[in-house]
């Protein structure tokens, strides 16, 4: 039997001040792997509700994606800096591999190119932003040090 798939969640959203503390939810829900992948460190709960506190909304790119009941299932963060943004990205496990990365990834992009940004820095490189940056049309350049991956808009 095939995987169940959610109803369908809403379509990508950019956060205000007042959603800070769904997304640190669902940040605080992801597991230690999950949280290496999300910030390329598994960082402890307190310094999951720091980062999310230091988000800049003036400034930074962050766009969720929430479930039916409106709980966040997926967060991207941009870090904007100058023409350049770090991006992390994240999705609860039981909606995985059902487009919700894909449809926060078209959307950031989207958004970043609107605001200028020509380049995107993965920490970490992670194999599946690769896969969904090329589904996308863009290649990601490996390096051997910090970023670990850039691709250019």
């Amino acid at each position: 039997m095939g995987v169940m798939r959610q109803p369908m969640p809403s379509a990508p959203f950019r956060i205000a001040a007042g959603q800070r503390a769904a997304v640190l939810g669902h940040l605080l829900a992801l597991d230690s792997d999950d949280r290496y992948g999300r910030f390329a460190t598994p960082l402890s709960d307190a310094a999951i509700a720091a980062y999310v506190g230091r988000i800049n909304l003036a400034r930074d790119i962050g766009l969720a994606v929430a479930d039916t009941d409106a709980r966040v299932i997926g967060f991207i963060h941009l870090s904007v800096h100058g023409d350049a943004a770090e991006l992390g990205a994240s999705v609860a496990l039981p909606w995985r591999k059902q487009g919700v990365a894909h449809s926060l990834f078209q959307a950031a992009v989207n958004q970043a190119q609107a605001a200028g940004i020509r380049e995107i820095h993965l920490a970490a490189a992670h194999p599946v932003a690769r896969h969904i940056f090329a589904k996308l049309g863009y290649a990601c350049r490996l390096n051997p040090t910090y970023p670990r991956g850039k691709v250019g808009l």
